[in-house]
């Protein structure tokens, strides 16, 4: 993996992980991407970047949710979901 940008399946890789998995970190925790027509697009330096900023301590709050998030309604930023893939997967 030497390119500098990776499509989906190129970052399921890197990270070691499902495409459903890879569809819910994309709706859930603001993972650094671009959608391109129809195809995702990621920054491998951007992902990497993503992954070692994250913080462990900020999983408690989404354990203590006593609904699960409607992806029919918006999102934390007030979007809408507007790719399928993000709708299809629960």
């Amino acid at each position: 993996m030497d390119n500098e940008i990776l499509n989906l399946e190129q970052a399921m890789e890197l990270f070691g992980v499902s495409e459903r998995t890879m569809i819910k970190l994309l709706r859930e925790e603001n993972v650094p991407a671009r959608k391109i027509g129809r195809e995702w697009r990621f920054s491998k330096t951007a992902l990497l970047r993503w992954l070692g900023e994250g913080n462990s301590a900020s999983y408690n709050t989404h354990a203590d949710e006593a609904e699960p998030r409607d992806i029919t309604k918006t999102n934390k930023t007030g979007c809408l979901p507007c790719c399928p893939e993000l709708r299809r997967v629960r």
